[in-house]
């Protein structure tokens, strides 16, 4: 069974036209079930076993990239179908080939699923990028080392720039030096690396943001974990949507009258 969760700020009035022609279109489809608004009230954890685990077939994030870190990271590894409605602008919709909003509704209906990578750090997994910066930061792979000298970014990603993301079973490491001007930092060009696995290590313990998820301390160990969430994705053959908000209104009517031509 379905079950659809909303995002806290869906509540705002100005998602609502956005959220009917959602709705409207999973019943079209035939493919809805039972929706939870997230709320202050009514947090993650408790809307999943207020539901039931055993009766959970596919999880549908109707929300934003933050509400999807957190299912990947409760539902690793389960035989659960993840989906994603993006209804703000995402990072991780162009990667899974899905559109803004009640257009990502065809791709849920399509239901091709696909087993992707995730990453794990601290005993919690994740579907995007860990960021850090700072001096002093070493950089360990199980077969050598990188030892910045000065003032360095490291993003390490399990959705690549420039391949297919969440398949191809390891991590993408991006070192960056970056020279402190007057004003700002300059950056210079980074080294892409691709690894199943490495470890952060500072001198002081260093803040790792994934996101506007959590943050982590050095030292870290991150792996890559292969084919370990399945979820629902768009048709990556097709030119990749839009995943930034456009103006619904004109969107969908000219959906609307292709489908009855």
């Amino acid at each position: 069974m379905y079950l659809y969760l909303y995002a806290p700020f869906l509540k705002d009035k100005k998602y609502a036209r956005e959220i009917a022609l959602f709705e409207g279109r999973i019943t079209d489809f035939g493919i809805s079930g039972k929706i939870a608004q997230l709320s202050q009230f009514l947090k993650f954890p408790a809307a999943i076993k207020e539901f039931g685990l055993k009766r959970l077939n596919t999880l549908v994030l109707v929300g934003d990239d933050a509400l999807l870190e957190e299912a990947v990271n409760q539902f690793a590894l389960t035989s659960t179908v993840l989906a994603y409605i993006p209804m703000t602008e995402s990072a991780f919709a162009s990667a899974l080939s899905l559109p803004f909003g009640s257009a990502a509704v065809d791709a849920l209906a399509a239901r091709r699923i696909e087993k992707l990578d995730i990453g794990r750090v601290a005993n919690r997994f994740f579907f995007g990028t860990l960021r850090c910066e700072g001096k002093g930061i070493e950089l360990h792979s199980p077969t050598f080392s990188i030892f910045p000298t000065g003032y360095t970014s490291i993003e390490v990603s399990n959705l690549h720039k420039d391949s297919q993301p969440g398949t191809i079973g390891k991590l993408e490491v991006r070192t960056t030096p970056l020279e402190s001007g007057l004003f700002k930092k300059k950056i210079t060009t980074p080294t892409v690396l691709h690894l199943e696995s490495c470890r952060l290590k500072a001198p002081r313990a260093i803040s790792v943001q994934c996101g506007n998820s959590y943050t982590f301390k050095t030292p870290l160990q991150i792996d890559i974990v292969p084919s370990a969430i399945k979820m629902i994705i768009g048709n990556r053959s097709r030119i990749p949507y839009s995943s930034t908000p456009t103006n619904s209104k004109n969107k969908n009517t000219k959906n609307r009258r292709n489908r009855e031509n």
